[in-house]
């Protein structure tokens, strides 16, 4: 039984979804508690034990986000925080919210999780982390697990979300990334964590037209012109939500390129589906970098090579099995319902400590 370590905060102002996901298998309205049937729902009943007493713990887990602390004035917190594992030898593990990649105050015995973020930029006290997602594939079809595809002559392209060639949306989101530089800039001139400038509706738009443009593949697109389509209502929000996982299931590859944070959910979607990302990676700090070998499970694309996405698709196509194309379905999925969980990170930490 591992030992584990959460400040208390106050619990009748903290939205749930706020906290460090990796706390939440010890959350109760009550607060921090060892509740058998809320941890075995995260699959950590036997391992795992919350403990009060910081000196008995393996670890300290963070339960706001690392930024929320910074932002809040609570910086003092953080360094008692920090003061607190020095005095009993354990480390300290927080979480960085947000889609911004900013850098924040590092502390001798604390790690960082992060979606976002650029890997150049920040120093290895920073490691990614996945989007915490439920798992929308048996919710919507009721089935256990995806039904792999065979391998067709012209493999189908999938896509369906906010991608528009409008030069007054890309100029939003370039004055939206030159407007928090300036934030910062007034911070601290000299810093090293500058935000590129990124009009990320623009830049996935750009990329579709060059896949639709190729006479190797087939391509089943849904431009959308707001988030989720512009859903008004619960009605709205499921029949959207049901596009857009139908759009995945009927696709053999999906695009999946950063959004307004250097990250991309749909990268996660794509996996839950058991099908195959093409990932642009824009120097993201993709999650369990040491232990997955991340371009066994996708079609990679350096964004400097942006513009042969086309090319490198369709030679991954005509290069890979029949049985290849099968078992990266299947792997796809179970890398993201077995390693890129609550449990396995929980697992991970416990090991190496």
């Amino acid at each position: 039984m591992i030992k584990i370590f959460i400040p208390s905060i106050d619990f009748t102002g903290t939205n749930k979804l706020q906290l460090f996901v990796l706390t939440r298998p010890f959350y109760t309205t009550d607060g921090w508690r060892n509740d058998f049937k809320i941890k075995e729902r995260w699959g950590i009943a036997d391992m795992f034990h919350y403990t009060d007493s910081p000196d008995e713990a393996a670890f300290m887990l963070l339960p706001l986000p690392v930024n929320y602390y910074i932002n809040s004035g609570q910086l003092k917190e953080l360094i008692a925080y920090n003061l607190l594992c020095l005095e009993n030898g354990i480390k300290g593990f927080g979480y960085v919210s947000g889609d911004f990649g900013k850098a924040y105050p590092e502390f001798s015995q604390f790690i960082y999780f992060r979606m976002g973020g650029f890997k150049k930029q920040l120093t290895d006290k920073n490691y990614g982390f996945p989007v915490s997602l439920s798992d929308h594939f048996q919710k919507i079809y009721g089935l256990k697990e995806p039904i792999p595809r065979d391998k067709s002559d012209i493999p189908s392209i999938g896509f369906c979300g906010h991608a528009t060639g409008s030069t007054l949306k890309r100029g939003k989101e370039l004055l939206k990334c030159l407007l928090e530089n300036g934030k910062r800039f007034l911070q601290n001139p000299l810093r090293n964590d500058w935000e590129p400038l990124f009009a990320s509706a623009y830049e996935r738009w750009y990329l579709l037209q060059i896949l639709a443009k190729a006479t190797d593949l087939q391509c089943n697109l849904i431009f959308r012109k707001h988030y989720r389509g512009g859903a008004k209502n619960k009605e709205e929000q499921d029949r959207t939500t049901k596009e857009y996982y139908d759009n995945i299931l009927h696709s053999d590859y999906v695009l999946c390129v950063r959004g307004a944070g250097n990250f991309s959910v749909r990268l996660y979607e794509t996996l839950m589906v058991g099908k195959i990302p093409i990932f642009v990676n824009t120097d993201c700090l993709l999650p369990l970098a040491d232990e997955v070998d991340w371009k066994q499970h996708v079609v990679w694309v350096e964004w400097k090579e942006r513009h042969l996405i086309a090319l490198k698709v369709s030679e991954f196509h005509k290069k890979i099995s029949n049985e290849g194309f099968l078992e990266t379905q299947r792997k796809n999925r179970k890398l993201w319902k077995e390693i890129l969980t609550v449990d396995h990170y929980m697992k991970k930490i416990g090991n190496a400590l």
